[in-house]
């Protein structure tokens, strides 16, 4: 089976639903070509939706309708109702959240050959404040860069700022970047999915200057969010806002991109902020262009106050003339390089009380996942170690594109150390782990959850061991990621709602390469046989998949399967996926390492022979969200 066939089950699945049935006497077909968002704020503007119509000799195009009610109020309405064959109309939402509504193409020739999309009216659940988000993928010229911030209002409504840079042609203006006009946020409460329009004054990005992401929320202040809306694609991380923050002490930080020659460019290290000067600062940079990383560079800067959104700028620092900083919170920074020849997006975190007292044992028992950005070689790493002393053994799998991949690997006699600035390496003795040997680690504030950073819960106030920022520093692989505690590995604990994402890149060494983002969510049961259900969007802008709309119908069932010999590690093999237009069950293989039963990470195994490799986090909801989990929380309350 090929690639295309196995990848169609992902689409959009749960978020904008689409068939088509045709008479059997006169053969025509119809079939939604371009399909509406999944969820929509009532009383936002028109989108357009077209069907496109086969086999009719009258080439009398279609009729639209809606349910239910058929009318303006119930379901909304279109202008016009009667469309060409490839003519959109144009559907505008009802102005209350009424909910599901099934959208209807029927063949004016033949009434018994039509299509629907369904769509969600919905507002944000009463979800508001401010929000900053930040992505890293693939764009029509190169790799991208996007960062900003958001104001929501309860109905749904917001504005902001942002910027965007690919560093080939489409850079946000600066100083100051793009203005979110308008756009708006929906979502199922009772799911986590839904969709975030940002309406910006920059024609440049997106479609004609607006941006359509696709998320799932993992809790009210989180989400794990993807653009999906044809211009670009890419991976990242949607998050309530503590306004106004003042960074100040000791961070550890991580940016990925490329250069101004286009190489694969990453960079890792730490700083101390004091007011406006940024000093002490330490990186490790890894760039395609060289044949070795550049090791324990110095570097300072000049820190600019936040504007309202917490948006302002790191200079000075020799990494980048001009680094955008968004504040999440005062130890949470997500960071951007607004050069207009090179571009990275990242992150900066806090290191707490444990700033300047970080010690080798700082790091426990952890989860660590790696993965390289589009250019240069494709590989995600995934594992968990066990320390003593300065040493460590572990278990962990890699998948090298094009070269090979390896599962379930012992990694013994591995070595670290973390300096009292938090600055540290961990070594995995070479052949243990394909290619990947040299990672350089930055400690992070131990209390810090580095994936959901307004998460208290996990991994907690009473958490000793550091979480890290990590990039690859070997001479044939070149990627980041994190190393978290492991404070739960027992497999009863994998079970419940999960919001789930994950970044693939695609290379067969022949024809076919670019990058495919996928967001969604999950229900693991608890029981046995014990399995990983869901649904989700993907977003497939270099047609990868081989279809010309964004949306397939699809579902899956996994059975997770622990490694008896390696608690905490499970396999997915395979999912069982039934799709419209695939008649038997797709195959796909993936494994998991679980943190805790509130986070896991996925990486693709490399035996299901895609010519891809993709990476990505499994995080359990809290559900109900917005409005109605602050309603549930107030009911419990009240009770005697």
């Amino acid at each position: 089976m090929n690639r295309k066939s196995l990848w169609i089950f992902l689409l959009a699945v749960g978020m904008t639903y689409v068939t088509g049935c045709g008479s059997n006497n006169n053969a025509i077909l119809v079939s939604i070509s371009q399909a509406p968002p999944g969820i929509l704020v009532p009383g936002s503007s028109a989108v357009s939706v077209t069907a496109t119509v086969t086999g009719d000799s009258k080439n009398a195009g279609v009729t639209w309708s809606c349910t239910p009610g058929n009318s303006a109020t119930t379901c909304g309405s279109f202008n016009p109702m009667t469309t060409p064959s490839g003519t959109a109309t144009m559907y505008l939402p009802p102005p209350t959240a009424v909910g599901p509504v099934v959208i209807t193409a029927t063949s004016v020739t033949s009434n018994s050959a039509f299509a629907n999309a369904n769509v969600n009216i919905s507002t944000s659940g009463g979800l508001a404040g401010n929000y900053a988000f930040y992505v890293g993928g693939l764009d029509f010229n190169s790799l991208y860069s996007l960062a900003g911030s958001v104001t929501i209002a309860a109905d749904g409504t917001l504005t902001g700022e942002q910027d965007y840079n690919d560093g080939s042609g489409i850079t946000s203006p600066e100083p100051g970047g793009d203005m979110i006009t308008g756009g708006s946020l929906s979502f199922d409460p009772t799911s986590g999915l839904g969709t975030l329009i940002l309406i910006t004054n920059n024609k440049n990005v997106g479609a004609n200057g607006t941006e359509t992401l696709a998320l799932n929320f993992a809790n009210n202040n989180h989400a794990l969010i993807i653009e999906a809306d044809g211009s670009a694609t890419s991976s990242g991380s949607f998050d309530l806002q503590t306004l106004p923050s003042t960074p100040a002490g000791g961070f550890s930080f991580v940016l990925s991109g490329v250069d101004s020659g286009g190489n694969t460019t990453f960079f890792g290290g730490v700083f101390n902020v004091a007011g406006t000067s940024v000093t002490s600062g330490i990186f490790d940079e890894n760039s395609a262009a060289h044949s070795h990383a550049s090791l324990n560079n110095s570097f300072t800067g000049t820190l600019s106050a936040a504007d309202g959104f917490g948006r302002g700028t790191f200079t000075q620092t020799g990494i980048a003339n001009t680094i955008v900083y968004y504040i999440v919170g005062p130890e949470a920074l997500r960071l951007i390089d607004v050069d207009s020849n090179s571009t990275s997006v990242g992150s900066a975190f806090g290191q707490g009380a444990s700033a300047g007292t970080f010690t080798n044992a700082a790091i426990g028992n952890s989860v660590f996942s790696v993965q390289s950005n589009f250019a240069g070689t494709l590989y995600t790493a995934l594992g968990q170690i066990v320390p003593f002393g300065g040493n460590f053994n572990g278990v962990a799998d890699v998948n090298e594109d094009l070269v090979g991949f390896a599962d379930a690997q012992q990694i013994t006699d591995g070595t670290f150390s973390v300096g009292t600035n938090g600055y540290g390496s961990l070594t995995i003795p070479s052949g243990q782990l394909g290619d990947v040997s040299a990672l350089g680690i930055y400690a992070t504030d131990p209390t810090l959850n580095l994936n959901d950073p307004n998460n208290t819960a996990s991994p907690g106030a009473g958490n000793t061991f550091a979480s890290a920022l990590v990039v690859d520093l070997d001479a044939n692989v070149i990627g980041s990621g994190v190393l978290v505690p492991q404070t739960d590995n027992a497999t009863a604990s994998f079970a419940g709602n999960y919001a789930l994402g994950f970044q693939d890149f695609v290379d067969d060494g022949v024809s076919t390469s670019g990058e495919l983002d996928f967001v969604g969510n999950a229900t693991a049961t608890a029981t046995a046989p014990t399995l990983l259900t869901g649904n989700g969007v993907m977003s497939d802008p270099f047609d990868l998949l081989g279809g010309a709309s964004f949306s397939e119908p699809g579902t899956f069932t996994s059975p997770i399967i622990p490694d008896a010999a390696n608690l905490g590690r499970y396999e997915i093999s395979p999912f069982s996926v039934t799709v419209q237009t695939v008649t038997t069950p797709i195959p796909y293989l993936a494994v998991v390492y679980q943190a805790s039963g509130g986070q896991l990470f996925w990486m693709e195994d490399g035996a299901d022979g895609q010519a891809s490799v993709f990476g990505g986090q499994l995080q359990q909801q809290a559900l109900p969200l917005g409005a109605d989990a602050k309603r549930a929380a107030a009911a419990k309350a009240a009770k005697p």
